[in-house]
């Protein structure tokens, strides 16, 4: 078979079937042809999907068949590695004593890229002793792909030359008599960035002992669902005010920061992708709120609220590690999604990633996979010591399973019980049911988080309480309906306490009033939120009850609201939310086994098409020829109209257009890709 569309046309129904799984952007729509399935997979965007699936050992075969000419010509690959998994995706074909790289495969590769490369002993000293014309040559090297063709790249060229040398030093490698290429290491090393070696065999990964990373996620989730927690309810309580261009500013984040006492900046990544926070218009302003969908979040259960969590998280489309203003656009980058998930995919390993994911890992950072594993471990993704592993619930993320389920798997039974002690603590022994955490959130400080955490009480605690419309007496109630024996008579008194003196000023509606027993407390409060003194008990205002009430707890006041008959209201305003605008997950495509039927079927009982079977191959030949310094004999039609021929050495070839050395003429040609009728290998 010489053609690529005659090998996928003879390609058996079980081998159709392992082409359709591995790559099935090419089969949607169904092709009509098999010169029609080629064309779609000598794509550039379908040859670089199916790169990305290969390991360093893979790539490392694939190199070997390049430098062999196996783009071009068939080559004997009988003492080569496997190349099963290449054949599988269709990157190479024909018998192994014949075989041949696809076309459209290595186009798709990054400009010089080589997992083969290394960097030189020495390499990083003699960059930075480079004389500025050497330097240069490396410069124009790594701003054009990495490849250059040069008339001093032979063997008997000048050696005080420039290309010599850096040829001479290992900096540069000599493809031919006319052409050098600048390795991938060197390039990384001038950017300043760590050398990187792809190991060519599968790292050894370490024993994991599940259940104690499961142990661990659960600890970390369940404290970062209660960081969440926190922070839904403060925005809820007082939404952050947004800058002009919608985002949030330094001296909000910090006031924030301050309230919660953590850093709520990734939170509020994961809140914005997970639709539990979100940016919109309360009140003619565009504040930073809590979302509708955060009230059905903060009532589910602890498993619930974690898998959320966690795959908001996921799907976030934010990065975190930056300078960036927070939810600015410096910071939105959605393709962090599919390089978070192949982080996670070998658990932030570096071999791991090198080796299994080599094209992908060799565009992240340090800094982002660092990031990306800080992230996961605060989410309760990735746990374990030494060495981190995924937990259950990651693993079900990854494998497309059911997330909530993995979680409900782990996290033990919610506790109603709390031991109180006399030094104002309490210990609940277990995970607490969101609407538990919620009140005791209201009256106590927590001090020791955990899967079993510790509480304390404290006179702020409970005037916050207070002051968000409990009463002593609900107070009392709740702890002695919780706490296991007798409340201690500390915990008793200091409520008693901070109630007796919370409430001395007593407002309703007039639209609304003050009254209290005290002269001078109503004065004061009249000089300072403006209101009018009708009695020296009673004063009235124009502002409505609840903005009175704000305005009185601004001034240094612990007002209480009442009804018509003096009974106490709850007056806790009312949260400002916002539409949610959550983020997705990125998906591969997949054809399900019903799917991958139809499309065998209809590729069987399709007309063979001659002339899709020919077509669509010049373009590949002229860049295939341009990489592998071959002569091409082209047939175009000139400006004129006329018919011409030429054999030529194609140089550079892009989506328009072609330049190649005309050497009967010793002139360099262009000649737009639409004219030319055929280009045939000379």
């Amino acid at each position: 078979m010489s053609t690529f569309p005659e090998y996928l046309h003879s390609l058996d129904d079980d081998q159709l079937r392992a082409l359709i799984r591995s790559r099935p952007d090419a089969f949607f729509p169904t092709p009509p042809s098999s010169g029609s399935l080629a064309t779609r997979l000598s794509l550039p965007g379908s040859a670089s999907r199916a790169l990305r699936q290969l390991s360093a050992a893979d790539l490392a075969v694939l190199e070997k068949l390049a430098d062999a000419g196996a783009e071009l010509d068939p080559v004997d690959a009988s003492g080569f590695d496997d190349v099963g998994h290449l054949r599988e995706l269709a990157l190479v074909f024909g018998p192994v004593d014949g075989l041949r790289i696809a076309p459209g495969t290595l186009s798709a590769l990054p400009p010089g890229w080589r997992v083969t490369d290394t960097l030189p002993d020495g390499a990083t000293e003699a960059l930075a002793a480079l004389p500025a014309r050497e330097r240069k040559v490396l410069e124009t090297l790594a701003a054009s792909g990495g490849v250059g063709t040069t008339s001093a790249a032979g063997p008997d060229a000048d050696p005080s030359a420039p290309v010599p040398r850096l040829l001479a030093a290992g900096l540069l490698v000599r493809v031919d008599a006319n052409t050098v290429r600048l390795p991938r290491p060197v390039r990384d090393a001038m950017r300043g960035l760590p050398p990187r070696e792809f190991p060519l065999n599968p790292p050894a990964a370490p024993p994991v002992d599940q259940h104690s990373v499961d142990e661990a996620a659960v600890t970390q989730g369940l404290d970062a669902v209660r960081q969440m927690r926190q922070l839904v309810m403060a925005l809820m309580d007082t939404p952050v005010t947004l800058n002009k261009d919608g985002t949030v500013g330094v001296r909000a984040a910090t006031n924030l920061e301050k309230g919660l006492g953590f850093d709520p900046r990734l939170l509020i990544t994961v809140g914005e992708s997970a639709g539990l926070i979100g940016r919109g218009n309360v009140d003619d302003q565009d504040v930073l709120s809590a979302t509708r969908d955060a009230l059905t979040w903060i009532d589910a259960t602890l498993a619930d609220q974690w898998a959320i969590l966690l795959v908001g998280w996921a799907a976030s489309p934010w990065r975190v590690d930056t300078d960036a203003k927070l939810l600015s656009a410096d910071m939105h980058a959605p393709a962090v999604r599919n390089a978070r998930l192949t982080i996670l995919r070998r658990a932030g390993r570096t071999e791991q990633l090198l080796f299994h994911a080599p094209l992908e890992a060799s565009g992240f950072s340090p800094q982002l996979t660092q990031a990306v594993v800080e992230e996961a471990e605060f989410v309760g993704a990735l746990a374990g010591t030494p060495d981190l592993a995924q937990s259950t619930p990651l693993r079900a993320l990854l494998q497309g399973d059911d997330v909530a389920s993995a979680t409900a798997s782990l996290v033990p039974a919610s506790v109603d019980t709390l031991i109180a002690q006399g030094d104002m603590t309490m210990l609940a022994p277990g995970p607490l049911e969101p609407d538990m955490a919620s009140f005791i959130e209201r009256i106590a400080e927590l001090e020791s988080p955990g899967l079993a955490s510790v509480w304390r009480v404290t006179e702020d605690s409970v005037r916050r309480g207070l002051d968000g419309g409990l009463t002593a007496e609900e107070v009392h109630s709740w702890l002695k309906q919780h706490v296991l024996g007798e409340v201690p008579q500390a915990i008793t008194f200091l409520v008693d306490d901070t109630a007796r003196t919370h409430g001395a000023i007593r407002a309703g509606n007039a639209l609304s009033y003050i009254r209290s027993a005290d002269p001078a407390l109503i004065a004061t409060a009249a000089e300072r939120c403006g209101l009018r003194i009708l009695a020296p008990t009673v004063a009235v205002s124009e502002l409505p009850l609840s903005k009175l009430m704000s305005d009185l707890r601004a001034a240094g006041m612990q007002p209480t609201a009442e009804d018509n008959h003096g009974a106490t209201l709850n007056m806790a305003p009312e949260p400002a939310l916002v539409a949610a605008t959550p983020s997705t997950l990125p998906r591969a495509p997949r054809a399900t086994d019903e799917q991958v039927e139809a499309i065998v079927a209809k590729l069987r009982a399709a007309e063979a098409d001659s002339a899709a079977e020919s077509g669509g191959t010049t373009f590949e030949t002229l860049r295939a020829a341009a990489r592998a310094r071959r002569h091409v004999s082209v047939g175009f039609v000139d400006r004129q109209g006329r018919g011409r021929t030429l054999t030529v050495l194609p140089l550079s070839v892009s989506a328009g257009q072609v330049d190649a050395l005309d050497e009967a003429a010793d002139q360099v040609v262009r000649i737009a890709l639409p004219r030319i009728t055929k280009a045939v290998l000379a």
